[in-house]
């Protein structure tokens, strides 16, 4: 009889963990945090396609760009409100986040004006631009689900005279609350960041 009362007990218990763990398991996905599988996903920044004929003998320079430290790490950083932040282990970038901004501002640039005559800053000495653009990044981030803001400030110079400085305040909706959502947001922000600076080169 003891025998009985300890195997009931231990088909309790067993039971008990098992529906545990599967409770936190369905937590887990519908927060969309794998922290508990302990997997990590990786993101890259989009930029709009190449121009089929890149024609313009336009010369730019592009940078320096600055983003805020806060965005400037392999977590991807989201808002839970307007005070609190949250940065992800379980979903990160591939690379550097300031790198992939750049990259994705200076491809949205060369495709929108139609020229393959664009560098990064600090470019060669022997590159001479016509323009250039400088960029201060104040803000890319959003509440998941949301909005993404971008805040940024950003200087035209025409042969290395500055021309016009403009502010630049865009809210982006983000599709669902999953992070490849938010990423192609953020994305979409700098491609109309990008339009609002090519249309006062053009």
């Amino acid at each position: 009889m003891r025998k009985q009362h300890i195997t009931l007990n231990y088909f309790f218990t067993t039971v008990l963990s098992v529906s545990l763990l599967l409770s936190q398991t369905s937590c887990s996905s519908l927060t969309g945090d794998d922290d508990v599988l302990g997997s990590t996903h990786f993101y890259s920044l989009s930029a709009l396609p190449p121009a089929s004929n890149n024609q313009s003998n336009l010369k730019l320079g592009v940078g320096p760009i600055e983003i805020p430290r806060l965005l400037n790490r392999p977590q991807i950083v989201s808002r839970k409100n307007d005070t609190e932040i949250q940065m992800s282990e379980s979903h990160q970038w591939g690379g550097s986040f300031k790198e992939e901004l750049i990259q994705s501002i200076t491809d949205n640039l060369s495709s929108l004006l139609k020229t393959d005559n664009i560098e990064q800053y600090p470019w060669k000495f022997s590159f001479k631009p016509k323009y250039q653009i400088r960029i201060d990044i104040e803000r890319l981030d959003g509440q998941q689900g949301k909005n993404i803001i971008l805040k940024a400030r950003w200087r035209l110079l025409k042969n290395k005279k500055e021309i016009l400085v403009k502010r630049a305040v865009i809210n982006t909706p983000i599709q669902d609350k999953s992070y490849p959502a938010y990423v192609k947001a953020q994305s979409k922000a700098l491609i109309t960041l990008s339009k609002q600076i090519a249309a006062q080169i053009q």
